[in-house]
């Protein structure tokens, strides 16, 4: 597959909520031989959101 068939499969998973297909998919894209700077800006920063989306916490739930 090429980058930018990569990088779109990445967006599928991630809008069917598949993050961890979507984080390895959107890696392997970046990674590609045939990948420009702007699939591999745009891969990595879908990364980063997926992981913050991870990360995040609400501490008002942690306080009953």
């Amino acid at each position: 597959m090429t980058a930018e068939e990569l990088y779109l499969l990445g967006c599928e998973h991630r809008r069917c909520r598949r993050f961890g297909d979507a984080i390895n998919v959107f890696r392997e894209a970046a990674a590609a031989p045939d990948a420009t700077d702007d699939i591999k800006r745009r891969s990595l920063a879908s990364v980063e959101l997926i992981q913050e989306i991870y990360s995040f916490v609400n501490a008002d739930l942690m306080n009953p």
